[in-house]
């Protein structure tokens, strides 16, 4: 849902957007005289590739997207997530395709300013949507029957969505309240920008009409069913006032809170236990792209290189192959041979016995490949054949499904996900074995939250964060 004034400004920043973009190309261009001698099909490519990128990650971060466009926070977000990925895989295209046309100056040039102009028009753009907040009489007002967990999350919505909507206030009676003010208030206040919640609680249901008709109230919420508290004689009501009456149904105390609801043929609601935005095909195709891209990069930049030298260290190190394949849990429970460079020496336990502190099969090469998180390297190759990702919840040995499963109860929701060479979990701190049946719970619990909040930009954090420890170090590598 979206004002008149959120489509205009999402259309005329996407145009605006796309002309700074250009702008800056050819201002590049015109600065530092290339545009005489840079060849036609160069300046042709670039043309293409800076707008195909732009476009590609301002729709992957969704920053013209209707339904987040309310908030200047998700504006403020977008623009400077897509600016860096923007420049990191601008920068790639001009390392891969290394024209000496293409100077350093004129790259430095072209980005600086695009990011600079930007930046400007989303201070621009901010002066206006506080202005026309402020001004405007045409935002649709919100009143919300019923003050739960589910009308909190609504308010909070309408809340953000300040350009569209003008959120009123709850509608309750005093038995439903008192059972659930306790719980909320502190949240609600929160949300709210520390405001008194009194002043949101405005009355009983029944007093809700004869409120929206003296404050000029649009639409009217409710979050409890049509039969409840009489639900049904309001509905009549308001119809015969010309008052909008929609239904977001409460469901949050008999199911997870994180619950998504989706539509089959527009027409047929279907609740699902969690959100999982990887569900979406989109997301599945964005992440397996970064997948391919970034497993490709690894495999011709550093792998082609490092693999022959921890080869032979391998070899020095201790009798047996350099590389150790096992059958380990992906996605769906489907077994797949893992890949990493050996670290023990062979044995018996390797399938059913996790590393440990000072274990004596551990090598010495080893010791360092496993502190340095050298030694999954070679799992790049199951991301480039679809086993694995980069980022997601860290496969187990097929003996380990098998033990936590039968004693964690939501164990085997890790695996609706691909597993990935890096997790959640992994850079929060649950890394390597876990000694306690606690300790397996908390990393199930990361990983099912990596899976309900997944983003490409979350999967760039985690590896930024991955890289970061292995320098810094961690306790649990060994």
């Amino acid at each position: 849902m979206s004002s008149r004034f959120d489509f205009f400004v999402r259309v005329g920043l996407l145009l605006f957007d796309v002309l700074l973009l250009n702008g800056a190309l050819f201002a590049a261009f015109y600065i530092f005289e290339s545009f005489e001698n840079m060849h036609i099909q160069t300046r042709v490519n670039l043309l293409y590739v800076v707008n195909l990128l732009w476009l590609l990650f301002a729709a992957v971060f969704k920053m013209y997207d209707h339904k987040t466009y309310g908030r200047f926070s998700h504006v403020k977000n977008t623009t400077i997530n897509s600016l860096f990925i923007f420049t990191l895989f601008f920068s790639f295209y001009l390392a891969f395709v290394k024209q000496p046309e293409i100077t350093i100056g004129f790259s430095l040039y072209f980005l600086l300013q695009f990011i600079i102009t930007v930046c400007l028009s989303r201070i621009v753009l901010k002066k206006i949507v506080h202005h026309y907040v402020r001004n405007t009489t045409k935002r649709k007002k919100i009143a919300i029957i019923g003050f739960n967990e589910t009308a909190r999350k609504l308010a909070q919505y309408f809340n953000d969505q300040k350009t569209a909507f003008e959120f009123s206030g709850f509608f309750d009676d005093a038995s439903i309240k008192s059972q659930v003010i306790n719980e909320q208030i502190e949240h609600t206040n929160n949300a709210f920008g520390g405001g008194n919640l009194n002043n949101f609680v405005k009355g009983p249901v029944k007093d809700i009409i004869n409120y929206a008709l003296h404050n000029d109230i649009k639409e009217i919420y409710s979050t409890l069913l049509p039969d409840a508290a009489g639900i049904k004689s309001l509905v009549q009501e308001a119809d015969q006032h010309c008052l909008r009456i929609k239904f977001v149904p409460d469901f949050s105390s008999i199911i997870n809170p994180s619950y998504s609801v989706n539509y089959l043929n527009n027409q047929l609601p279907v609740i699902s236990l969690r959100s999982e935005p990887l569900e979406d095909i989109r997301n599945q195709v964005f992440k397996r792209m970064f997948d391919i891209f970034f497993s490709l990069f690894v495999i011709i930049f550093i792998l082609s290189w490092l693999y022959p030298i921890i080869a032979i260290a391998i070899k020095l190190s201790s009798k047996g192959p350099v590389m150790f394949k096992q059958l380990r849990s992906g996605q769906d429970n489907k077994s797949f041979l893992c890949y990493k460079f050996r670290t023990m020496k062979p044995n018996s336990d390797s399938d059913s016995k996790q590393a440990s502190v000072n274990d004596d099969r551990v090598t010495t090469i080893g010791k360092i490949l496993r502190k340095t998180s050298m030694d999954e390297l070679p799992q790049f190759f199951n991301v480039l054949s679809g086993d694995m990702s980069v980022v997601g919840p860290r496969p187990h040995m097929l003996s380990h499904t098998a033990q936590y499963s039968a004693i964690i109860s939501r164990f085997m929701v890790r695996h609706f996900a691909k597993p990935g060479i890096t997790g959640w979990a992994q850079v929060n701190g649950f890394r390597g074995g876990t000694e306690t049946n606690d300790l397996m719970e908390q990393r199930v619990e990361h990983d099912i939250w990596y899976m309900e909040h997944w983003s490409l930009w979350l999967d760039i954090k985690i590896i930024f964060r991955t890289v970061w420890n292995v320098f810094k170090g961690e306790k649990t590598a060994y």
